[in-house]
Formats: C-alpha cells, sequence, structure tokens
C-alpha cells in the first residue's frame, strides 16, 4: 500500500507540474496571440494608410494629368493663336500696300468710282488693323476683376442701335439684320458705361456675323448656302429674387454653324475656335464675357435654341 501510495503521489506531482507547464504554455501563447493581434491591428491601419495614399496619388497624378493637356492645349491654342493674328494682319496690310501703290504710280489716273473704291478699302482695312490691335488690348484685361465705371445714363435700347454701327452690321452684305424690342424694354434707362457696353455686344455681333457665313473649307464647293441672319432681341429680365435687380437682356441670335451644348464654357476661354477653318482670333466671347461681368451683368450662351447661335448679354436695371 504505501508503495502504490507513493507511486500515485509521484504521478499526482507529475501531473501537477504538467499542468503547470501548460499553463504557462497556455498563458505565453495567449501572450503571442495579443501581440500577433495588435501587430494584425497596425498592419490593417498601415494597409488602411497606405491605400488612402495611394489613392491620393492617384488622384494627384490624374490632376496632373489634367493639367498637362490643358497646358498642351493651351500652348497649342497660343501658337494657333499666333498664327491667326498673323494671318488677320497681314491680310489687309498686303491689301493695304496694294492700294497704295495704285495710288502712289506716277501717271496713274483713277476715275471717281475706282477712287472711291480704293478709298473705301483703305478705312475698312486700316479699321480692321486697328480692330485687331484694340482686341489685344483688350485681352490684357479679360482677366481682371476690376469693375468698370458706369458714369453713364442711357436708353438700352441705344447701347443695341450703336453697337449695330460699330460692328458694321447692317452694311454686311448677303446679311439680313433686324432688331426685335420687347414690351417696355424700350424704355429702360441703363446706369452703365456707354463705350463699354457697346463694344462688348458688337463683339458679339462680329462673332454672329463671321459664323453665318460659310468657311473658308466650304468656298467653292457647290454646297447650299442659306440666306444669313442675325437678330438682336431686347428684353426685360424679371428680379429672380427680392434681393436681386432686374436685368436688360440684348440677345444676339444667328442661323449660323451653331455651338454644342458641351462646348457652351468652353468657347469662352481664350484663343477657343471651334472650326478652324473661320477666320477669327478666338478671343472676342472671351473679352464681350469679361466686360458684361465687369459691368455687373453677364454673356452666357442660350443652349436651348438649336438654329444656330443665341447669346445673350445682360445687364443690371439700376
Amino acid at each position: 500500500m504505501t508503495e502504490d501510495y507513493q507511486a500515485l503521489s509521484e504521478e499526482n506531482g507529475r501531473l501537477k507540474e504538467e499542468v503547470a507547464r501548460l499553463k504557462e504554455d497556455f498563458a505565453q501563447l495567449e501572450a503571442n496571440f495579443d501581440q500577433m493581434s495588435e501587430g494584425y491591428q497596425e498592419s490593417l491601419l498601415l494597409y488602411d494608410r497606405l491605400e488612402e495614399t495611394y489613392h491620393e496619388l492617384e488622384a494627384t497624378n490624374r490632376e496632373l494629368d489634367i493639367a498637362k493637356k490643358r497646358a498642351e492645349e493651351a500652348s497649342r491654342m497660343k501658337t494657333n493663336f499666333i498664327q491667326q493674328i498673323s494671318h488677320e494682319i497681314r491680310t489687309p496690310l498686303n491689301i493695304l500696300s496694294g492700294f497704295t501703290q495704285i495710288v502712289t504710280t506716277p501717271g496713274m489716273e483713277l476715275d471717281e468710282a475706282t477712287m472711291s473704291e480704293v478709298t473705301k478699302g483703305i478705312t475698312e482695312n486700316t479699321a480692321r488693323i486697328t480692330g485687331l490691335v484694340n482686341k489685344m488690348l483688350e485681352l490684357a484685361d479679360a482677366g481682371s476683376q476690376v469693375l468698370l465705371e458706369r458714369n453713364d445714363d442711357v436708353p438700352g435700347v441705344q447701347i443695341a442701335a450703336q453697337a449695330a454701327d460699330e460692328s458694321l452690321i447692317t452694311m454686311a452684305e448677303n446679311l439680313s439684320f433686324d432688331m426685335q424690342i420687347g414690351e417696355g424694354a424700350d424704355m429702360v434707362m441703363l446706369h452703365t458705361n456707354l463705350e463699354q457696353s457697346v463694344r462688348a455686344l458688337s463683339l458679339l455681333l462680329d462673332n454672329a456675323r463671321k459664323f453665318t457665313h460659310p468657311a473658308e473649307a466650304a468656298m467653292g464647293t457647290g454646297a447650299e448656302v442659306k440666306e444669313a441672319r442675325v437678330v438682336i432681341g431686347i428684353n426685360v429680365v424679371p428680379a429672380a429674387e427680392p434681393s436681386a435687380v432686374p436685368l436688360l437682356a440684348f440677345s444676339v441670335e444667328d442661323n449660323g454653324i451653331g455651338v454644342p451644348v458641351e462646348e457652351a464654357e468652353h468657347i469662352f476661354d481664350e484663343f477657343v475656335q471651334l472650326d478652324e477653318y473661320y477666320d477669327g482670333t478666338g478671343i472676342g466671347l472671351t473679352v464681350a464675357r469679361s466686360i458684361a461681368r465687369r459691368l455687373g451683368g453677364d454673356v452666357v450662351l442660350d443652349t436651348t435654341y438649336c438654329g444656330g447661335a443665341r447669346f445673350v448679354m445682360t445687364l443690371p436695371m439700376e
């Protein structure tokens, strides 16, 4: 019995030691598991941070790619602009040179009709060059946020009439021009800058006249040419809310090639020309919008009009 008791006692001690070792091993495993769990959580947080950084880098790369494409497009448009300006200036200069040679040729006698034509050509092409130079100067101010002085009190219809005269659209060949005055618009007086408001509207008329005639690429193709038509509309736009002021809207509507809806804002960027086969510098709309905004108004493209293009210039009635 003594020997059996001692054997059992020894076995019991061994089992206790084994249990103690198992408890220590379990505690060590538990500690290791906790460390692994903490490491796993840290790894998850690190992964989340890496993923967030990756997405930020992706977004930055996309922005850089867009900026690069915009810079390339701006560079291309500026190059085209310089080429176009060179062409625009060279053409009237060549005409003036030709007329000058005619009138300065010794012994050259010109009849009254020819002399009148030469004089008209000199006047028109001199005005064309002056207009281009003025546009260049205006473009330099196009990005300005400084409001223009408004010291003139003039009827709205006077602005439209002077713009039509300044743009010479009333004298344009093969073009039907009309002015439509809405109810009450003929009585509206505007406190504005007469010279600048006339300038902005005349630029819109120049744009309409240009794009109602066939482009250079269509010349001589035998394509049917519809009668060019431009209409100025003058209408009162009531205030949209009590704190706002009513506006006088000058719409310039033509039946030309039109502007795609997706280009409604892009068309106002500097140097943009949607059709390279038309003459022009791509700065008229930019300058017109700049002037209107600095007078407290705006110039927008009416995207609901489908018969060509309709640009609307608004000026505050205050």
